[in-house]
């Protein structure tokens, strides 16, 4: 749960560090901050995970005294949806954008054309673009070893102090910076650390929590001798 915590208020504070970054980084200067604009669009508006960054986003905009839109689609597999609120947030002309990239190479492009009207802070997730302003995130590939040194400290624990079995790793979704950041540290701290541990399934969801479940269980079902899995 203290992982957790932690967790949650870096993805406020990184919220609130981009607008208010934002707001020192505009050029002119408007008449006042009332009339200052900077959408912030996320991957996923119903997600509790992303409500956090939205309420971040949310002090800073009560804080600065700007007005900070909350976008974002309904779903983190909706890529057009994130692109074309995108490209409706730069027609609204603000002084600048924040976004969280849902898929790295979908979104390369367009940002590289919002980037040529607007100022754009990326968060949380990469995209294959050199047009953001400035790029704000957490050490996922780290949070991914910190992750399977958890698991083979668990593992440990249950398992008389020795360190060795199958298991399994889930990403939500594919091609999500910071997801495949956490899954490239993840391998990575098994290959260096943990000889005794066995990668067997290595598998993608598609964002929702019930594909998860049903990806866990068949795993399960296929090694009933799973130790862990990290997901």
């Amino acid at each position: 749960m203290k992982f957790v915590t932690s967790l949650l208020n870096r993805r406020a504070f990184v919220a609130v560090a981009a607008a208010s970054m934002l707001a020192g980084a505009m050029h002119p200067a408007p008449v006042s901050a009332a009339d200052v604009t900077i959408p912030i669009i996320v991957k996923d508006t119903t997600s509790f995970y992303w409500q956090i960054v939205l309420a971040g986003a949310r002090k800073a905009g009560k804080d600065l005294g700007i007005n900070v839109p909350e976008l974002g689609a309904q779903a983190e597999t909706d890529v057009n949806g994130q692109i074309s609120i995108l490209e409706n947030a730069v027609a609204g002309n603000p002084a600048a954008i924040v976004i969280a990239p849902t898929e790295a190479k979908a979104l390369g492009k367009p940002i590289d054309e919002a980037a040529t009207k607007v100022k754009v802070i990326g968060i949380d997730s990469s995209a294959e673009s050199k047009a953001f302003t400035s790029f704000l995130t957490t050490d996922n590939v780290q949070g991914g070893r910190v992750a399977a040194d958890g698991l083979a400290a668990a593992i440990g624990a249950a398992n008389g102090g020795k360190v060795e079995g199958k298991v399994a790793l889930i990403t939500a979704l594919p091609g999500a910076g910071s997801l495949e950041q956490r899954a490239q540290g993840f391998k990575e701290q098994l290959k260096a650390k943990y000889p005794g541990l066995e990668l067997v399934a290595d598998k993608y969801a598609d964002g929702q929590a019930t594909t998860g479940l049903n990806i866990a269980t068949d795993l399960i079902t296929a090694n009933p001798d799973l130790k862990g899995s990290f997901a």
